[in-house]
């Protein structure tokens, strides 16, 4: 069974690996400012703090414009908990809907990557 560090370990990784690539090649091939959202706020879950969408928005040099138009949609569909206007000051955190959207799609990930992984 995947212990919920391991799932922690691994968003920490997507993270300094969208950042290289970020660093490498043009940033605006890879711009997926939600996905970096649901990833600093996974992390932070795991690491028992709470961070602001203009914390995330400086760390992965998202535009806080295009950060408060998606913590304004995410709250709307229930994945982060928040005062749903977009404001970058507000202390955020994943619902558990959004927790649960998150662990899954990460236990799908490293299933991916072990079958990869026993391929070779």
């Amino acid at each position: 069974m995947i212990q919920q560090d391991d799932f922690a370990l691994l968003a920490m990784a997507l993270l300094r690996i969208r950042r290289a690539r970020a660093r490498n090649l043009p940033a605006d091939l890879f711009s997926e400012p939600a996905w970096d959202l649901l990833l600093e706020l996974f992390v932070a879950d795991a690491q028992g703090s709470r961070i602001t969408g203009g914390e995330v928005s400086s760390r992965n040099g998202i535009h806080d414009s295009v950060m408060s138009k998606w913590l304004r949609h995410m709250t709307k569909i229930g994945l982060l908990i928040g005062d749903g206007t977009g404001n970058l000051n507000d202390l955020l955190t994943l619902s558990a809907k959004g927790l649960a959207a998150m662990e899954n799609t990460l236990s799908e990930t490293l299933t991916a990557a072990g079958a990869v992984t026993s391929a070779d």
